[in-house]
């Protein structure tokens, strides 16, 4: 193995070796071919995917006095002149790269336009090669608009930008777009064998596998990984070393783990964990790993695995195991998994236990548990219909119909007195809550707007607005919060009463001035404030 790094010492030197980018490269060897080649270009892409390679090989393609093109030759017979060996070699004084991550200012700009109006030295013309483009200031961006737009004819500029959000429409709009696109696991897996042939470096194939999912899609990352492990295991690579190196677990390990969730044993599962955390695996990579999966089987039951980056036997597994399980049983696994927080190297993994546990004791809850939205506001009639939503720890699910009302219970609501107790109870239950908050609001502070209805062992709430409707949905839509307040009104009213949300909300409560109604307002009651005066 060379001295240089391994993805400078492989770095394609013609079209034909770039890796992964067909759709771009046929367009530039087509416009180098034809002498339709454009004044500007903007290459975009993830990082490691050839912007940068393809941005010099274009350079020598434009520079290029053979004929043919030096850059149109073949991977296996490769002979430069002398002005694509010098851009090969570093010394074309006529290629100038420009890192504009820290050359970015007003007056770098100001450089580059007065040095574009000397004659090329060397070639044809003069290339500017801008990467990080982004990272241009606002000013610079400005200064720049008026070269970009038409530069001297013999001069060529690409940027390459992994944000290219972040650039203005008016330098996008002068300058000819290439998307560059992540490579895929089969492309690269077929790259790092071939380099490690030709680097003597002894590799398993489930090892290169392995880099290849692991690379996201980066052919340098990839590049990079290979000689690492290859340092540290002295050309001598191994599914096993690579995975302690990495802090991963094997697909088989990871897939094992999910099938026990699924399979609601958390016991196993946990000592599957350990087991692999014990081995110095990663908890954050392992829950990667294990929404990775899912996903898998997600795509899998829907007859999607050829999107499924992954080798064939994976999908053979994902497939076997997909087909014993719902896509609802899977996506309550992966929500508990991807809104849990595990930091990287956590021992003991308390997070990525806790949410095996919670994915593993997610089932449907019982109709006493829902937390309900009606239809109409007036609950009381008799041909309303009346809808309720059940909630998860996660999200609300499918809707069901509620019994209509009996006369003897819109009877006993409607009693004054009866309405003054249940009042002041209502005003104990927001006084409790006051300071519980849940994700984002205080519960106090969001019940407060509401009005309640007490009947049939349900307590209906209709709420002052959309916003504050909404904000008590979302905070109960979190299974803790829901017991949180269900435990208080159900202390409060001496009885276990289901929580209902009508849909529609009450607009002849007392507070109607315009002001109450802004969203600043409703923001801050839904905080715990109060309003004590409005004036106009």
């Amino acid at each position: 193995m060379s001295d240089k790094v391994l993805y400078q010492k492989w770095r394609p030197n013609v079209f034909s070796e770039i890796i992964g980018q067909n759709h771009v490269i046929a367009t530039l060897k087509n416009a180098v071919e034809l002498s339709k080649t454009s004044h500007a270009y903007l290459f975009c892409g993830p990082r490691g995917v050839g912007k940068t390679t393809t941005a010099r090989v274009m350079a020598k393609a434009l520079n290029c006095p053979s004929s043919p093109n030096c850059c149109m030759q073949e991977t296996s017979k490769k002979t430069f002149c002398e002005t694509c060996e010098s851009i090969n070699q570093g010394t074309m004084i006529d290629l100038i790269e420009i890192d504009a991550a820290s050359n970015r200012s007003i007056d770098d700009i100001r450089d580059i336009k007065e040095k574009v109006l000397y004659a090329p030295n060397m070639g044809k013309v003069k290339v500017y090669i801008i990467d990080e483009a982004h990272g241009l200031t606002g000013p610079a961006q400005q200064a720049f608009l008026k070269l970009l737009e038409e530069p001297p004819p013999n001069v060529v500029i690409i940027l390459a930008t992994t944000a290219a959000d972040s650039l203005p429409l008016t330098i996008i709009s002068r300058c000819q777009r290439f998307d560059f696109k992540r490579i895929n696991v089969k492309e690269i897996s077929t790259h790092i064998k071939f380099i490690a042939e030709s680097e003597e470096i002894s590799i398993e194939k489930e090892a290169l596998d392995l880099i290849a999912q692991n690379c996201s899609g980066s052919l340098r990352d990839a590049e990079n990984l290979l000689q690492q492990i290859a340092t540290m295991s002295k050309n001598k690579i191994t599914e096993q070393g690579l995975v302690k190196f990495l802090g991963l677990t094997s697909f088989a390990a990871s897939i094992e783990i999910l099938a026990k969730v699924l399979e609601k044993d958390s016991n196993k599962a946990l000592i599957l964990l350990n087991e692999q955390i014990v081995n110095g695996a990663d908890p954050r990579m392992i829950k990667n790993q294990l929404l990775t999966n899912a996903r898998g089987l997600i795509f899998s039951k829907n007859g999607l695995s050829s999107l499924l980056q992954e080798t064939e036997h994976a999908i053979e597994k994902l497939e076997e195991i997909g087909s014993n399980y719902d896509l609802k049983t899977i996506n309550g696994v992966a929500s508990v998994l991807l809104k849990t927080k595990v930091t990287s190297n956590e021992y003991p993994p308390i997070g990525l236990e806790l949410a095996i546990v919670e994915a593993c004791s997610t089932e449907e809850k019982s109709n006493d548990d829902d937390v309900a939205v009606i239809k109409s506001n007036s609950t009381l009639q008799k041909n309303d219909k009346e809808i309720s939503t059940s909630t998860s720890r996660n999200a609300i699910q499918d809707t069901k119909v509620i019994p209509e009302a009996k006369k003897s219970n819109v009877a006993s609501i409607t009693n004054v007195n009866h309405q003054d107790d249940r009042a002041d109870l209502w005003k104990q239950v927001c006084s409790e809550l006051r300071r519980k908050k849940g994700n984002k609001y205080w519960l106090g502070g969001l019940l407060s707007s509401a009005s309640p209805q007490v009947k049939e062992q349900q307590i209906i709430l209709t709420f002052k607005s959309n916003t504050m409707r909404q904000n008590f949905l979302d905070e109960i839509s979190n299974g803790r919060i829901r017991k949180v307040v269900q435990s208080a009104v159900s202390d409060k009213y001496n009885e276990d009463l289901k929580i209902m949300v009508a849909d529609s909300v009450n607009t002849e409560q007392k507070d109607s001035s315009p002001l109450y109604k802004t969203p600043v307002v409703q923001h801050a009651i839904s905080m715990g404030a109060k309003v004590k005066e409005t004036k106009e």
